[in-house]
């Protein structure tokens, strides 16, 4: 169980605008939703899953015995000429009829092979371990596009609307400066740079709504759905608070996903080691039947025959020699799990190093995000400064625009900032391993 618990603090993106109504907002649990139930990668992975889990049963793995029923049946009509010893009058017939019936019920069963079909079966419920975790990781990798797609197109949303905004004012200045030219208050260069900024904005706006569109599409793609179905998100982003480095790094040992899979592989190449292993002991295989035939000769000495009972018996089998191959399998399986192992001591290094430069990331795109805040209310007020005076003529265009540029440019860093930091709290929550629990979603 987590040792800590995500405190969710509700921040809009900054400038939020406008509102859809609430029945056409796609939610963020909506869209995780759609994704857990339609994506294919999830649906394959748990169907590789589902198999792992069939072929893990003691039956599979040779634990039980098996049963077989055979029936034979044979029928013949031929000529005979049949020559007795002396004293025994021969025998000449046409259309002599032979019937023979037969059927058995066989058991076999190996007692013993060095605990190999043991081995086996925990081989199986390791694979199938191993597709569950693998099934876990797929399902945390598509979330996690999922979500930053979510929150890159409430980004991309407000950068529409600060667009749409910078287009506004750039339009409402090209039509004030075509006024003043008419009444001699401008000349032609300053219309005409107006002009050249409003159509680098328009430019701009287009651009930013088909990025808008192109991440609407791969969201649609990741929950199942058609390509141009209408997304319309929610530009709240939560933040998660209280994440503490060290509990994180603990927390990763266990619950890290990719380290879970190679541990699981150690378990898995011990198995192998001890499956190659058991080829060297004997092996004693059990063999029963319950068996009836019924023979009948049309002609001959012996007429008919019928038989039934029970037959057993046992088979013993001792390796003696076979090349080296046994030898070769089990020193092949040894050296396997020795690089399992040496490969699991790297991954929790490498888990330890991604946690903490994930929370070192997090912590400082908290920090930015908060400097761009303060960068836009900075900006907001340089601008609303400057226009007055531009409009009472006591600035030049290119201080005005220079001054909406700086206001557009601290507005989109503060909703990448946001953005950023909603992508770097995921990226640390999935390497330590609280992604699905801090979700409330099952694999």
């Amino acid at each position: 169980m987590r040792t800590w618990r995500i405190r969710v603090t509700s921040l809009a993106l900054p400038l939020l605008v406008g509102g859809v109504a609430a029945q056409d907002t796609l939610s963020l649990e909506q869209a995780i939703g759609l994704a857990l139930a339609n994506e294919h990668g999830i649906r394959i992975a748990r169907n590789d899953a589902n198999i792992a889990e069939t072929q893990s049963s003691v039956g599979n793995a040779g634990l039980l015995p098996r049963v077989d029923a055979t029936g034979r049946g044979n029928y013949s009509d031929q000529d005979t000429d049949l020559d007795f010893a002396e004293g025994i009058p021969d025998v000449q017939r046409n259309g002599v009829v032979n019937t023979a019936l037969s059927g058995q019920v066989g058991l076999t069963y190996t007692l013993f092979n060095g605990m190999g079909n043991l081995a086996t079966w925990e081989r199986a419920q390791l694979n199938a371990e191993l597709a569950d975790l693998r099934t876990r990781a797929q399902v945390e990798g598509t979330l996690t596009q999922v979500i930053a797609l979510y929150y890159a197109i409430a980004a991309l949303d407000e950068d529409v609307a600060i667009t749409r905004r910078i287009l506004d004012i750039s339009a409402d200045r090209f039509q004030r400066q075509e006024g003043k030219a008419a009444l001699g208050g401008a000349g032609r260069l300053d219309v005409l740079n107006a002009q050249v900024d409003l159509q680098a904005d328009s430019t701009t706006f287009i651009l930013a709504q088909q990025r808008r569109i192109r991440s609407a599409r791969d969201l649609n793609v990741l929950m199942g759905r058609p390509a141009d179905t209408e997304v319309i998100v929610s530009r709240v982003i939560n933040y998660a608070q209280g994440l503490a480095e060290e509990r994180l790094v603990q927390e990763a040992m266990n619950g890290n996903v990719q380290l879970a899979v190679v541990t699981s592989q150690v378990r898995s190449a011990q198995a192998d080691e001890r499956i190659a292993k058991a080829l060297r002991w004997p092996r004693l295989d059990l063999n029963a039947n319950y068996g009836v035939s019924d023979q009948k000769n049309g002609v001959g000495l012996v007429l008919g025959t019928y038989t039934q009972g029970v037959n057993a018996g046992l088979t013993l089998s001792v390796p003696l020699f076979d090349g080296g191959r046994v030898n070769t399998q089990v020193e092949a399986a040894r050296l396997r799990a020795e690089n399992a192992e040496l490969a699991e001591q790297q991954a929790r290094l490498q888990v330890e190093r991604d946690v903490r430069n994930a929370f070192t990331t997090w912590q400082s795109q908290r920090e930015v995000m908060r400097i761009q805040g303060d960068a836009v209310t900075t900006a907001k007020l340089n601008f609303e400064r400057t226009r007055e005076l531009f409009q009472a003529g006591q600035l030049t265009g290119l201080q005005f625009r220079q001054a909406q540029l700086d206001l557009a440019n601290a507005e989109r860093q503060s909703v990448v900032a946001g953005f950023d930091t909603k992508v770097a709290e995921l990226t640390l929550l999935r390497a330590s391993g609280g992604l699905l629990g801090a979700l409330n979603v099952q694999p």
